[in-house]
């Protein structure tokens, strides 16, 4: 994108950007210039879901951070849609008409066409029709269309419908505040007010109604799953209780404990008992080693022949006495008898010693009475040892027992808890919604609408915006031709698509004054004639130069598309190079012979008998020979070296030959009179464009060294 060249755009159009917003803000004035005044109505709703002082139970509540943000938005939008759903909006529309059908000499507006068509009796059906609808809550559809009363074409006739109010209704809530603001602004400032309230009032009661009703729903539902779930709870617990009562189960799990703590007590009693009895058998083995040793004999009364009868009648008694004690199951009488007998045999044995104080059969019998001592210990721990093993065996078949009864009743206890679970859930889900239900979320109106003043006037306001509208649109306009413009007009945008040499460019020339020896006559009437014979005479300049390089004298001028206008340029030409005293042999076609005719120059003559005779008449300065060979290429009528020959002559005849070719990028035989032309040049409409097959011929232009470069016609200037 080249700016200079938009901003040139701008500059060439800057009459019509400065028109076109002129006209609008016009149009603008005479549109807003009766416009009526607004009123606004702002009403102020109170949710509580903000206010701690308007919660008498707060919930604590399941969301924290960002998620509470959102769910309080949650609600809050919420109540803002359902304030606009049809249901209300509809219940609004009925409460204007039926203000302005109650009311006739006090409307909020003027009565529409249909409204005044409306006899008394059609005014009061409807009225009556109106107040059902209130009542039943019914929304208003375009169907609403009966025989008796068009209900809808009453409402929408007096822009009282839904589509019409919601324009200049708005409902909103501030971030951080408990309140939804509803506003409402129209013509009429007791209607605005009437709106703000209305609405307002109507959606608490409406809402409010819709929330306990939907409570009531939910706790008669809640109150039927409740008993439900009452009785399968209280089935539950009666299944465990008769379980427990057939097993004479009274607290399984404490019983076991006890049980299982009893078995670990008698297995730590037996393990001591062991360790006794041990004791005891290695204490036996090492008295009966003392006595049965034969070296100690005489240390233990060996020597003494008699013994002493009465303690060997009670030592056999103590021993007896000891059997059956053992035998007898362990009787205190028994052990008593023992304990007895154990008495006398030890006071006989003290009397003994007594009487020897030295006597080594003392020794003996202590160790005697050690090993019968020994022996009543060890038996007493062999038969409490097959004690405990049977009351470890009675504890483990009960253990073992209650492992059955354990199952069946975790099973029981695990449907109890369940069942209980699901009644105590719903309990509270029943409790919080009855709760809700009285101190839950109720809407207040806390501010209603007032009577206001006018709005400020917003016409300064449409007309700025409409003339920076069609500021803004001519703007994007011209940017937007800007882009699609791939037209060519000026000799530096020709040199960039062309890439090639541009030697001259002439501007546009309007058809009624092209007329070279006019404009080169009386130039100093108009600047474009001017800048014409300037431009022309540096085309002049740049050709001759060229020309002169070689000493050549053949130029052709063909052109790349199709046009007319190059023929007005070529005649140009040949005109300037005249003015130069030089003779001109302009070689064209019959639509240049039309131009030539003004200046009284024969146009009778063609390059046919020329190529045929040489034979021509020279005119003074420029001389035109029609190129015309009836449907005869250059090289079919005469060989290259004779039309080489040809044209060599003609060349010592006359100071400059310009051939006007056809277009490069056409169906002809401009290659045949390119190769006897000995530079050329091409010219180009100003405002066209090139296309893909342009771009070829364009290259093989450039890479001809007989090619001398470009012109751009009908250049615009401003």
């Amino acid at each position: 994108m080249n700016i200079k060249e938009f901003l040139n755009l701008i500059a060439k159009y800057k009459w019509l950007i400065v028109a076109i917003p002129a006209i609008t803000l016009f149009v603008t004035f005479l549109f807003v210039k009766n416009l009526p005044k607004q009123y606004k109505s702002q009403a102020k709703l109170s949710t509580g879901l903000l206010d701690p002082s308007r919660q008498v139970a707060p919930d604590v509540p399941s969301y924290s951070g960002p998620d509470l943000l959102i769910k309080i938005n949650q609600q809050f939008t919420n109540i803002m849609d359902i304030m606009v759903m049809p249901k209300n909006m509809s219940i609004l529309s009925y409460r204007l008409i039926l203000h302005d059908l109650q009311n006739p000499s006090k409307t909020f507006q003027i009565q529409s066409d249909d409204v005044n068509a409306l006899t008394a009796e059609q005014r009061q059906a409807a009225i009556r029709g109106f107040e059902e609808r209130i009542a039943k809550k019914q929304v208003l559809t375009p169907f609403d269309n009966y025989d008796d009363v068009k209900y809808y074409n009453l409402v929408k006739s007096m822009g009282y419908d839904a589509a019409t109010i919601s324009k200049k209704l708005a409902i909103s809530h501030e971030d951080n505040s408990d309140f939804i603001t509803v506003e409402f602004t129209s013509g009429n400032t007791l209607m605005s007010v009437f709106v703000v309230n209305t609405l307002s009032a109507d959606f608490i009661n409406n809402y409010s109604y819709d929330l306990i009703s939907n409570k009531n729903q939910s706790i008669m539902v809640l109150d039927s799953l409740l008993q439900k779930k009452e009785a399968v709870m209280n089935e539950k617990n009666q299944e465990l209780k008769e379980y427990k009562i057939k097993n004479e189960v009274l607290n399984l799990d404490k019983q076991s404990q006890i049980v299982y703590q009893q078995i670990i007590d008698y297995e730590n009693k037996k393990s001591q008992a062991l360790i006794d009895l041990q004791s005891l058998q290695a204490a036996l083995n090492n008295v009966n080693k003392k006595l049965n040793d034969p070296a100690s004999d005489r240390y233990l009364g060996a020597d003494i022949a008699a013994d002493n009868q009465a303690v060997i009648v009670l030592r056999n008694k103590v021993q007896a006495a000891s059997e059956d004690y053992i035998d007898g199951g362990f009787k205190p009488a028994a052990k008593k008898k023992v304990d007895s007998l154990q008495q006398l045999l030890t006071a006989q044995l003290v009397k003994a010693n007594d009487q020897y104080v030295a006597d080594p059969i003392v020794a003996k019998q202590t160790l005697v009475q050690n090993r019968i001592s020994i022996g009543i210990d060890l038996e007493k721990t062999r038969g409490s040892i097959q004690d405990i093993d049977r009351e470890l065996a009675k504890l483990n078949a009960k253990f073992s027992g209650m492992v059955p009864f354990d199952a069946g009743v975790q099973k029981f206890e695990r449907d109890a808890d369940v069942a209980t679970k699901e009644y105590l859930d719903l309990l509270n889900r029943y409790n919080q919604t009855n709760l809700d239900k009285n101190i839950g979320l109720r809407l207040q109106l806390e501010q209603e609408g007032v009577p206001t003043v006018a709005e400020p006037s917003r016409k300064l306001i449409f007309m700025a915006l409409s003339a920076i509208a069609s500021f803004a649109i001519c703007f994007c306009v011209l940017f937007v031709i800007h882009l699609l413009d791939h037209s060519i007009n000026d000799k530096k945008q020709l040199a960039t698509a062309t890439k090639g040499k541009v030697i001259g460019e002439l501007n546009y020339i309007k058809s009624e004054h092209r007329d070279i020896d006019e404009i080169w006559k009386n130039v100093g009437q108009d600047e474009q004639m001017l800048t014409y014979k300037n431009l022309l005479r540096g085309l002049r300049f740049e050709i001759d130069k060229a020309l002169a390089a070689g000493d050549h004298k053949i130029l052709g001028i063909t052109r790349l598309h199709p046009e007319k206008y190059s023929i007005f340029s070529a005649v140009s030409l040949a005109y300037s190079f005249a003015r130069l005293d030089k003779q001109i042999l302009l070689i064209g076609d019959a639509e240049m012979a039309e131009e030539i005719r003004r200046w009284n120059i024969p146009t009778n003559q063609s390059l046919k008998t020329v190529l045929s005779t040489f034979t021509f008449q020279k005119n003074n300065l420029i001389t035109f020979l029609n190129r015309d060979l009836d449907g005869v290429s250059l090289l079919e009528n005469k060989d290259n070296s004779g039309i080489t020959q040809i044209f060599n002559s003609l060349k010592n005849e006359f100071d400059l030959i310009i051939v006007y070719l056809d277009a490069v990028n056409g169906v002809s035989d401009v290659k045949e009179w390119i190769l006897f032309t000995e530079k050329y040049l091409a010219t180009f409409m100003a405002g066209k464009s090139l296309g893909d097959s342009d771009k070829e011929v364009i290259k093989s232009l450039n890479n001809d060294k007989k090619f001398i470069g470009w012109l751009i016609n009908g250049v615009k200037r401003n």
